[in-house]
């Protein structure tokens, strides 16, 4: 057994995993007792792993973190012994001891620490401020204001019910994340990740601008699973943006559409993000039934991406490359024995998918297909899983779950103020007052409430947090709930490529080596399309297939050829430069054909297929005058 496999971060992130596999596959605990001892590691893997005092002078300081775990596993042992008498209490009426104050005191200063470490400053103090108005309600103006919540009340929400850290967050984190997060971590680490690379850089290598084509495909895949995309730029990225600027791409171009590609995994059947999960418990449907609807939004985003790389492709004048041609990023691609090495271990892929629309639990689909990829792993002696490769998935997939846990977590301390003091009902009627009762308005009031609630946070935070206080007023509009639900997550995923804290464009941006902010606004500038098609579905739940097939299928061709055409407009290409001119005539066109109205769409297409007819006549006409120019004489 390797030295590693005994220290502190390896003990608590593989105990963890096993806890986790155990309450799938065996015999799961109550909610409670469950979501607490979660908690419990999620924290102390925390402290083990993100030292702030490990080089001090000072021995107790040096030694504080230590002291952290172990109050931080302390308190999920504390919740799992006194389980007989905490179930059978009467919440919100029954007395609480002593201890049970103290506990929950600690778990939330745990907490609080874990996530200025983890999440950064700007979640920790939105937890603060929700913490001191739980109490100072009275002291708050207007309909801010509320009675004020007891120490006692508090207490009892926070840690020992339902409604506050281990609310419906962290369940969805115990029940559903952590297990499609190992589930990524065994594939990455059997070669199920660089099988995703290869077979993209296979499909797209003799296409025109193949690399970057190349990162939409491999990068919406392993996002899909993953559900972080933060963690799959920085995966796929070190491969696909080096290639991408290699073959004439600039740095800031690559960038820009490696966070697009990561970040559009999160609402990518059939696995999505975390969010999504959290969406069919909010909903109370099947998650089958979540994953169906978004799949023409999400087919959209990415055919979006892929001729918004083919229009910059052409504009900057690549050419697809033939089977004679070799070109400076050949050396890069894999070969075809690479990926018939590894071809088997997408199996394990197809066994979650159909455990999943088969009815069975999220939890148990993810158990099985973890199994699947060990046993189907050694099918070649290249994949095959030995110890040390299982006790690395093990501690990975902890690792990457904190990252989803502690916001979770703190998120709950948010939600459970919100419940609690009445919040949300007074949002909702905030947003129809501001908005004038118009639908367009209060949704343009929510894209940017998710966008400023996302700074700086997961998406799964900001999707909690926008669709406890917008998802009301929206549905009080009129809106289908599953569309403003759809709606909500897509802007809370856009948060994490829009300026002024756009974590996934960032973190493209120090791979490519370009300006961050400018990559930012580059990313965002070219996400606009995705931002329609957003209006789009919930004005139009067609899009989510609601409806009859008919109205589905006209809505989908409309709005691929709307999208279609205002990439052309961002571009400013499409067979042939565009000027500026026919760039706002094809904005226009684009509003036209995504806008929910069959006259709008038939003005759209019209005007779409005219300036098709007037790019062609042009193209023509650079032809022949290329022609007639002759052969060019250089002299000596």
């Amino acid at each position: 057994m390797k030295k590693k496999y005994l220290q502190w971060v390896a003990i608590i992130a593989i105990v963890w995993s096993v806890f986790q596999l155990y309450q799938a596959g065996v015999e799961p605990l109550t909610s409670q007792i469950q979501r607490a001892i979660h908690v419990s590691f999620a924290l102390a893997l925390t402290f083990a792993l993100v030292r702030r005092w490990e080089k001090s002078n000072n021995i107790l300081l040096r030694n504080l973190d230590f002291v952290l775990v172990v109050l931080s596993l302390t308190s999920g042992g504390y919740v799992y012994f006194q389980a007989e008498r905490l179930t059978s209490r009467i919440q919100f009426v029954g007395e609480l001891t002593v201890l049970d104050y103290t506990v929950c005191v600690m778990v939330i200063l745990l907490l609080l620490e874990a996530s200025r470490r983890t999440v950064g400053k700007a979640m920790t103090i939105l937890a603060v401020f929700f913490l001191v108005y739980a109490f100072a309600g009275p002291y708050f103006p207007g309909m801010l204001g509320h009675a004020g919540l007891s120490f006692k009340r508090m207490t009892e929400a926070m840690y020992f019910s339902l409604d506050g850290i281990l609310g419906v967050p962290v369940g969805v984190a115990t029940d559903y994340v952590f297990y499609f997060i190992l589930f990524a971590s065994f594939l990455e680490i059997s070669g199920g990740g660089q099988l995703f690379i290869d077979i993209a850089l296979k499909l797209t290598k003799r296409s025109k601008g193949g690399p970057a084509k190349a990162a939409i495909v491999a990068s919406g895949g392993m996002g899909s699973i993953s559900g972080s995309a933060v963690a799959n730029v920085v995966g796929t990225g070190i491969f696909t943006i080096p290639l991408m600027k290699k073959v004439g791409f600039p740095p800031k171009f690559a960038a820009s559409v490696e966070a697009l590609a990561s970040t559009g995994g999160q609402f990518l059947p059939p696995i999505m993000g975390a969010a999504a999960f959290l969406m069919a418990d909010t909903l109370g449907i099947p998650y089958k039934e979540i994953a169906l609807a978004a799949l023409i939004p999400a087919l959209i985003y990415y055919v979006m991406l892929y001729v918004t790389v083919h229009l910059q492709a052409g504009k900057i004048g690549m050419k697809a490359s033939k089977k004679t041609d070799s070109g400076p990023e050949d050396e890069l691609y894999q070969k075809k024995e690479r990926i018939l090495d590894k071809i088997h271990l997408l199996l394990p892929l197809v066994l979650l998918i159909v455990f999943i629309f088969n009815g069975n639990t999220l939890s148990l689909a993810a158990f099985w297909s973890i199994l699947a990829i060990i046993a189907i792993s050694y099918v070649r002696k290249s994949t095959r899983m030995g110890l040390t490769a299982i006790l690395d998935s093990l501690i990975n997939g902890a690792k990457q779950a904190i990252q989803v846990s502690i916001p979770c977590a703190v998120a709950g301390i948010i939600v459970g103020v919100i419940t609690h003091s009445g919040l949300g009902l007074k949002f909702s009627s905030l947003i129809t007052q501001w908005s004038f009762g118009s639908m367009i308005l209060s949704c343009v009031f929510v894209a940017i409430g998710c966008i400023i609630l996302g700074m700086g946070m997961p998406t799964t935070s900001a999707y909690i947090m926008a669709a406890i206080l917008m998802a009301p007023s929206l549905e009080g509009l009129g809106f289908e709930p599953l569309a403003g639900h759809m709606f909500i997550l897509y802007f809370a995923c856009f948060s994490m490529i829009t300026p002024p804290v756009a974590l996934a464009s960032y973190a493209a941006a120090s791979i490519a080596k370009s300006d961050t902010n400018s990559t930012g606004f580059y990313a965002f500038f070219l996400s606009i399309p995705a931002l329609l098609v957003a209006f789009s579905f919930v004005f139009n739940p067609a899009l989510l297939l609601i409806g009859d097939p008919f109205e589905i299928v006209i809505a989908t061709t409309t709005t691929l050829l709307g999208v279609t055409a205002l990439s052309g407009a961002i571009i400013g290409y499409f067979i042939v430069p565009l000027k500026m001119l026919l760039r706002l005539v094809l904005v226009i066109a684009s509003i036209c054909l995504i806008a929910p109205n069959v006259l709008m769409s038939i003005i759209g297409l019209g005007v779409f297929i005219a300036v098709i007819l007037f790019q062609m006549y042009l193209k023509r006409s650079q032809t022949a005058n290329l022609a007639n120019s002759g052969p060019v004489e250089f002299s000596r």
